[in-house]
C-alpha cells in the first residue's frame, strides 16, 4: 500500500468564481500543496542541497482533475498525495480531495513530474530521489 501524505485545510472566500463554487484552477493549487508535503514527507524535497548540487529540481509535464461535486466557502478538506509510478526521468503522483466530514469524494487527479539537470533537460532520477519514491510506493 502507498504511503499517503494527508493535506487538511478550509476551502477560502478568495478561492470562490461567480458562481459561488471553487474554481477550478483552484484544485490544481490544492493538489500542489499536498505534493510539496507528501515530496518533503519521503525526503524528496526540503533537505538541504549538497555543494555543487545545483541541477536538483523538477517540472511538471501533465495534470489531470476529474471533478466529483463542487466545494464551497468554509468547506472543510483533506487533499491526500501519494506516488503512483517511477520511471527512468520522471514520476507520477496520485490525488484525492475528500470532504472532512463525511469522507465523500470531491475530485482526484494525478500529476507527472520529470527530473530536470541543471541546463534543465530531462535526466535520470538521482539514484536517492528514486529510492525515497519507490519506497513510498
Amino acid at each position: 500500500m502507498p504511503r499517503v501524505t494527508e493535506y487538511r485545510m478550509r476551502v477560502r472566500s478568495t478561492d470562490m468564481d461567480s458562481d459561488r463554487i471553487v474554481n477550478n484552477a483552484h484544485y490544481f493549487e490544492y493538489f500542489q500543496e499536498a505534493r510539496l508535503d507528501h515530496l518533503a514527507a519521503i525526503r524528496v524535497t526540503g533537505q538541504p542541497r549538497k555543494p555543487g548540487d545545483g541541477g536538483r529540481t523538477f517540472t511538471l509535464a501533465e495534470t489531470t482533475c476529474t471533478y466529483r461535486s463542487p466545494l464551497r466557502h468554509r468547506d472543510d478538506i483533506v487533499v491526500r498525495a501519494w506516488t503512483k509510478e517511477v520511471r527512468n526521468r520522471s514520476f507520477v503522483l496520485g490525488y484525492e480531495i475528500v470532504r472532512q466530514d463525511s469522507g465523500a469524494l470531491v475530485a482526484e487527479g494525478s500529476s507527472a513530474q520529470v527530473w530536470l539537470d541543471a541546463e534543465g533537460a530531462p535526466t535520470p532520477l538521482p539514484d536517492a530521489v528514486r529510492q525515497a519514491l519507490q519506497d513510498s510506493l
